[in-house]
């Protein structure tokens, strides 16, 4: 039977897909495993998540463990936060980001106070300790650190109580580091009087620079 032109070209561009793939897959391979570069580790196992997802977990318990990237550490973290190539285990998970936050890794600090804000099976949620992950990520100049502070402040609890001026400190913070919702956040801080005196200028200002990262 013969194809028609469509079919035999949308073919054609399938099988140069899945050449391309291959070529790449066998690239990243060899430069992880034969040349040891750490980075194209992480992307070989970031390369491999859709394709098998344990594989992709194993290459980065590898890389983080054996190589020491930390990037690998948060991923595979990830991997077990959400259970994607592993069993979901957020005491797993929590073990990783504490390791990888102690040794620099800002996102493993936030993601460590994500999974302390959690309860679980076996562990109550934790407020005091993930603000001390939030704090860590935050000073480490990430932006959802920052953020996912002030919203412990905002809100309060028996052990982080609310703070009003805190929780405007740490919106403030994020908004430098380009978080839209903490410029709105203080936004609504200054127009309200919540923590600060009321400046409906500053307000405005802060509002104009939300909507702008939202739109970028």
């Amino acid at each position: 039977m013969e194809l028609n032109s469509s079919t035999a070209g949308r073919e054609g561009q399938e099988s140069k897909v899945r050449e391309f793939m291959k070529k790449k897959e066998e690239e990243l391979q060899r430069s992880c495993q034969v040349d040891e570069n750490r980075e194209d580790c992480y992307h070989y196992a970031e390369f491999m998540k859709s394709l098998d997802a344990q594989k992709a977990a194993e290459i980065h318990r590898s890389t983080c463990e054996g190589m020491g990237l930390l990037d690998s550490c948060l991923a595979l973290g990830n991997m077990h936060y959400v259970g994607h190539g592993v069993p979901k285990d957020l005491s797993k998970a929590l073990s990783i980001f504490e390791t990888a936050c102690e040794k620099g890794s800002s996102g493993a600090c936030n993601n460590a106070g994500l999974v302390w804000k959690t309860s679980r099976p076996d562990v109550q949620a934790d407020y005091s300790r993930a603000a001390e992950f939030f704090h860590r990520a935050c000073n480490g100049g990430h932006k959802n650190g920052c953020f996912n502070l002030s919203a412990l402040y905002l809100q309060g609890s028996s052990l982080v109580p609310k703070n009003m001026p805190k929780a405007l400190e740490f919106s403030l913070r994020s908004c430098e580091l380009g978080h839209p919702y903490g410029c709105a956040n203080a936004a609504r801080m200054y127009l309200l009087g919540d923590g600060v005196e009321t400046d409906a200028g500053k307000a405005e200002e802060l509002k104009k620079k939300a909507k702008k990262l939202i739109n970028s």
